[in-house]
């Protein structure tokens, strides 16, 4: 069995990538298993050494087993943490010093191999734990200087502890190890950011593509549909007003009324699906303090009286943004909020300013949303209201827009424990948003899951 033959499930993100580490460490695992054994076995055939043979055959022996224990965790499919390479590169040190302590201690050439487990932890390892590997390391390595077995092996000699050769080696080791884990533990994490910054630019790439075909769509749908459902308005009108001067039964009546109605439906969806598509995005942007943005958001809001509203500001908070599509936008949120919180409960909106960002916060007191709802919250068209009661574009152009002026919207949500959505404004953002297609008819405020 090799590690390849672990069924690693499809995950993405943090989990993705301790999911491949996880297993190239148990492929390393396994190449250095096979070179402490063949040493061994090398030193037995061809070289006149005598080592407990039995006892190193049972350090190896255990190292198989966890290794094998390994690859059962990670069949099962469980999360794997960075807490548990810890772990493992921690019983990965400790077998190397079993081995060298009965094959002569730090005198064994092969006490080097220590580099390995403190340039993996630098590179898999938060600096934290990249340190606590690193001095584990050290303090195994000088103190097999002091406790080994010889075996009556002519390097393995007791040396003066005194003498500066042995603390120049202790030096020389402390200063490669320090030196090791702290750049290749710089270097990774900057990778790391770099990588996110390009995950997060190709997310706006690909919310502004999907923005830009939606708006398209929408636009066409409107005005393809114009013609004919004005037609079937008008001759609904006709026909209604034809059987009312008729002496016929009233679900003619009623049904030609419903033919009227639901044409109206239609009207108002597509409107919807312009607005919601980002037709008020060309605004351009303008100076706008933190209030008025407030203010814009619950005007027009469903039930403003069920709005909690604390504003801290020690001093005038402004931005700049294009504050009437923002506020729409936000506004949608908010009338999420008031959906899922019971109607005895109150909705709280909190701005202030922190000194970075201009933070908005709205917190419903609804029956939150499981992790796999909140992983999909911000799909386009992806909703948990009922047919008819939202689009789910709300959540996804209001990070569109948020983002596009250079702000950060952020979701945290547990169930029983309602939703809390975050959004952070720079102060005097001056990006204007541009519309990617002409204006369309009136607008409707986005609504979302």
């Amino acid at each position: 069995m090799s590690a390849t033959d672990i069924p690693l499930p499809r995950t993405a993100g943090v989990e993705d990538v301790h999911r491949i580490n996880f297993a190239w460490l148990i492929r390393l695992r396994w190449v250095a298993i096979i070179g402490q054994t063949a040493v061994v076995l090398v030193t037995n055939a061809f070289l006149d050494v005598e080592f407990p043979y039995p006892m190193l055959s049972l350090v190896l022996f255990f190292e198989v087993l966890s290794n094998l224990a390994l690859i059962a965790w990670a069949r099962t499919g469980r999360p794997r943490h960075k807490a548990l390479v810890t772990l493992v590169l921690l019983a990965d040190i400790a077998f190397l010093t079993g081995l060298l302590f009965l094959t002569g201690g730090a005198h064994n050439p092969f006490s080097l191999l220590y580099f390995i487990h403190v340039a993996l932890a630098a590179l898999l390892l938060r600096p934290l734990w990249t340190w606590a590997v690193t001095a584990v390391s050290v303090a195994c390595y000088i103190g097999l200087y002091f406790f080994y077995s010889s075996q009556h092996l002519p390097w393995a000699l007791r040396a003066d502890i005194g003498s500066m050769e042995i603390q120049g080696k202790w030096a020389a080791f402390v200063v490669s190890s320090v030196v090791l884990a702290f750049f290749i533990n710089m270097i990774q994490q900057t990778l790391n950011r770099r990588e996110d910054e390009l995950r997060r630019a190709r997310e706006a790439e690909l919310r502004n593509e999907r923005l830009a075909s939606l708006a398209t769509l929408a636009a066409g749908a409107a005005h393809e549909f114009s013609t004919p459902l004005s037609t079937i308005a008008l001759v609904a009108s006709e026909l209604h007003r034809g059987l009312e001067s008729q002496d016929v039964p009233d679900h003619f009546l009623d049904d030609a009324r419903l033919i009227r109605e639901q044409v109206e439906r239609c009207r108002e969806i597509l409107q919807q699906m312009s607005a919601d598509a980002g037709e008020s995005m060309g605004e351009l942007a303008r100076p706008a303090q933190l209030e008025e943005l407030v203010a814009l958001m619950l005007d027009g809001c469903r039930a403003p009286e069920r709005v909690e509203v604390h504003i801290h500001t020690e001093r005038p908070a402004s931005l700049r943004a294009p504050v009437s599509a923002l506020a729409q936008a936000l506004r949608g949120l908010l009338n999420n909020a008031l959906d899922a919180s019971p109607p005895t409960q109150p909705v709280e909106l909190s701005a202030y300013d922190d000194g970075d960002h201009l933070r908005l916060r709205i917190q419903d007191h609804g029956p939150g949303m499981p992790p796999e709802i909140l992983a999909r919250v911000g799909e386009p068209f992806f909703t948990t209201k009922p047919t008819g009661k939202g689009m789910g574009l709300g959540v996804f152009l209001a990070r569109t827009l948020v983002e596009k002026i250079g702000g950060e919207l952020f979701i945290d949500s547990e169930l029983h424990r309602g939703t809390v959505i975050t959004v952070l404004l720079p102060p005097g953002a001056n990006t204007p948003v541009h519309s990617p297609t002409p204006t369309s008819p009136p607008l409707r405020e986005p609504e979302d899951v």
